[in-house]
């Protein structure tokens, strides 16, 4: 037996076993993935093909993208693989683990069994690779456990729960009255195509007769219908979803194929020319062990969106709760609550209750079966695989224990991840050592006025009621651009958007009614009530007497929706809400990109300073400097000193705007390979000694987050140079960090 020494093993290589060994090697630690499979990405890989969904919900939240390494997944994938090829999303998920220097990685290689130290640690696990007759013996400071299933965790004897916990275990409304064993199910998905001649299918023996069972009763056929549309074809919650995998497969697979034989051969469908492209044999599973660590996240965290003071991430997704029989079930394919906005989590879900060096992220992190739910979603798991991958590097720097992290160096160690650009909401950068923190700033231009007119703008008639959000900073007024075919009443309603991460019209402020005199188009003025600094909803009420217009006017902070609530509330059979929220109702994806038209001042919103207030996306206020609408030339961003300060890195985050969803094999498409606000070229230069010196050229920029090393130097002047972006007529920023 092989044996060999690393500071970090992550057993497991979907997404979050992904973001694990990245955000570790990034750290500059020695890191070993194991993965069990030839492919990485878990249930996004080319074996399962589901879609990496996440805190977006599909666009239900607003500014909710992922960001750090997730999202750079994100971003590199729409530039890449705009036709959503999933061998494309393989590819590039192991070009980012071999990019790294610091990972050591093993494909086709399963942890076979894990040894134990006396004092309840870990000391090494023994691996078996698949085909190469080989076994090896890994010894590690800390494991990481993202198998999904628990496997590492659980054979070290890692406190864990399977199944539901009881209501009054955790005070939860949708959990059961009393305990039991069931689990969200798992799934085979199907891709078919169209070859343009007529193609037959002879179904297996086994295929189910999908006639003879409740499935073609409680749910919808559609030919065209492939992939991800079926995720209801799910079964297994009533069985083990480990020991019973192999069966679990058989049974969905027989679905799969009798639902093929359905369409293709029953003749109620017109599928003559469609042939199956590919069948799943892996199924995808949701839900099987969850380990128990210093905080169990459960229902009420979600729904109050527990604000944690050790938050490391966030998430979106609705709980998203399957009945167990699955496929077979006579009720709705899923129950789901919704939280009013995003939610937070806790690093003490991230670590073991019992066993001393045990990280764990994904679908085995330490959460109620309910609020499981929602975690269970890939891009949640992704980023709480990188916050897991940074602690154990962080713990290896401070040798000391994840639980010690927490108890410790709190504040330190979310201070890297915000460094590192993680998905965190609501705290900021607070670092000493940033020597933009004592900068004077200045910018060549400054947005003025949010005016969101445009050459293109069009008239939409109010058969729906519109609304806009914008950051209110003490304007007396809003003008609405408006026209009416006869006199009418233009109804508004100003409301609060309550919590800084929110964007719901929940508390009404005032409301007014404005005559209008038939014409065309005519600025009307709407007064605004004197509240605190906030960002306001501004609701137009429906009347088809009455048009408003919109425009492609795009300006960061404002987002405007129609009153159109998504397409599950109307479909019973597979979607209940049994908690609401206004997000479902006012839809802004549906008119991405386009605006009401209005204007207003914007006095204070976007002056330079907002890229010192250590925020780097949307909180209560856009957080990001924004130069005039019109930015033809370069603008200019200059920091500095009254002492030369010695530099050595300059970070740089970019607007990506992260209101924009995006889904790795493209439930949906945008109108761009590259997010248009990106920073495309820049430079860097540094005034040192009286003379200006370029340090950093870069051009073809597709990143967020960008970090630039050069050798030591003595500077009273940092000048960042926006030369041109992706597309966007704005320059914008969000941070400039200089060390």
């Amino acid at each position: 037996m092989e044996k060999y020494e690393t500071e970090i093993l992550v057993a497991g290589g979907g997404l979050a076993g992904v973001c694990a060994a990245i955000s570790a090697a990034r750290e500059g630690r020695k890191v070993t993935l194991i993965q069990n499979r030839g492919v990485l990405g878990g249930n996004s890989s080319s074996e399962i093909r589901v879609w990496v969904c996440g805190a977006t919900k599909h666009g239900v939240n607003r500014y909710a993208r992922e960001t750090g390494i997730m999202g750079e997944l994100f971003l590199e994938n729409q530039f890449r693989n705009p036709q959503g090829n999933v061998y494309h999303w393989d590819l590039l998920l192991l070009e980012k683990v071999k990019k790294e220097q610091n990972i050591q990685l093993l494909l086709n290689t399963e942890v076979v069994s894990v040894d134990m130290k006396s004092d309840g640690e870990i000391q090494s696990v023994t691996t078996r690779t698949q085909g190469a007759e080989r076994e090896s013996q890994f010894f590690a400071n800390y494991f990481i456990d993202c198998t999904g299933d628990g496997l590492v965790g659980a054979s070290a004897g890692a406190h864990f729960h399977i199944g539901r916990e009881a209501a009054n275990q955790y005070n939860e409304t949708l959990a059961p009255k009393e305990e039991d064993g069931e689990l969200l199910g798992s799934t085979l998905l199907f891709y078919t195509k169209d070859v343009g001649e007529k193609v037959k299918f002879i179904a297996p023996p086994f295929a189910k007769k999908i006639t003879d069972t409740s499935i073609i009763k409680n749910r919808t056929l559609n030919p065209a219908d492939k992939g991800c549309a079926y995720w209801w074809v799910e079964w297994g919650g009533e069985l083990d979803t480990i020991k019973d995998n192999e069966a679990i497969r058989d049974e969905l697979l027989a679905v799969v194929y009798g639902i093929w034989d359905h369409i293709k051969n029953s003749g109620e469908y017109q599928a003559d020319s469609l042939d199956l492209e590919w069948v799943g044999t892996l199924p995808g599973k949701r839900e099987s062990r969850r380990f128990i660590g210093d905080y169990v996240l459960t229902q009420q965290d979600i729904e109050n969106q527990t604000a944690f003071e050790d938050r490391i991430g966030f998430g979106g997704w609705s709980i998203d709760l399957h009945p167990a029989t699955g496929m077979y079930t006579e009720s709705a394919g899923a129950v789901h609550v919704v939280a009013d906005g995003i939610y937070h989590l806790p690093y003490r879900m991230l670590y073991s209750k019992n066993i001393k060096n045990l990280f764990f992220a994904g679908r085995n992190v330490s959460a109620s079966h309910v609020a499981f739910g929602t975690i269970r979603v890939m891009a949640t798991c992704a980023i709480l695989g990188e916050a897991a991958g940074t602690a154990a590097a962080f713990a290896i720097d401070k040798n000391c224990t994840p639980r010690e992290i927490y108890q410790l160096h709190l504040a330190e160690y979310q201070q890297r991840l915000l460094k590192n650009d993680a998905s965190v909401i609501g705290l900021a950068n607070e670092e000493s050592k940033d020597k933009v923190k004592t900068a004077k700033l200045s910018a060549t231009s400054t947005l003025r006025e949010l005016n969101t007119s445009s050459a293109t703008m069009h008239a939409r008639r109010l058969d729906q009621g519109v609304g806009v959000l914008f950051p209110y900073v003490g304007q007396e007024s809003i003008e609405i651009l408006v026209e009416a075919n006869q006199f009418t009443q233009m109804e508004v309603v100003v409301y609060s958007t309550g919590r800084k991460e929110n964007y719901i019209p929940q508390k009404k402020i005032s409301s007014q009614t404005i005559q209008i005199d038939s014409g065309e188009r005519q600025y009307k003025r709407v007064m605004l009530p004197k509240i605190e600094n906030q960002n306001v909803f501004i609701i137009i009420r429906e009347n088809s007497q009455l048009s408003v217009f919109m425009s492609d006017t795009v300006i960061p902070g404002v987002l405007s929706f129609i009153h159109d609530p998504i397409g599950e509330l109307s479909q019973p059979e597979l979607h209940n809400y049994a908690r609401k929220s206004p997000i479902l109702e006012w839809t802004n994806q549906k008119i991405n990109r386009q605006n009401l038209v209005f204007k207003t001042e914007s006095k204070t919103i976007y002056q330079p300073e907002k890229i010192q207030n250590g925020f780097v996306r949307p909180f209560g206020d856009p957080n990001i400097w924004v130069s005039s609408l019109e930015s033809s030339q370069e603008e200019i961003l200059t920091f500095s000193w009254e002492a030369p300060v010695t530099l050595t890195e300059v970070a740089i985050t970019f607007n990506d705007d992260v209101n924009e969803d995006l889904v790795n094999l493209h439930h949906h498409r945008t109108n761009f390979d590259v997010i248009p606000e990106i920073i495309k070229d820049y430079e860097i230069w540094l005034s040192i000694d009286g003379k200006d010196v370029l340090v950093e050229k870069v051009r073809n920029n597709r990143v967020r987050h960008r970090v630039h090393q050069f050798s030591k130097q003595s500077a009273d002047k940092l000048v960042v140079k926006l030369l041109e972006t992706n597309g966007s007529r704005f320059k914008s920023l969000y941070e400039v960090r200089a060390y």
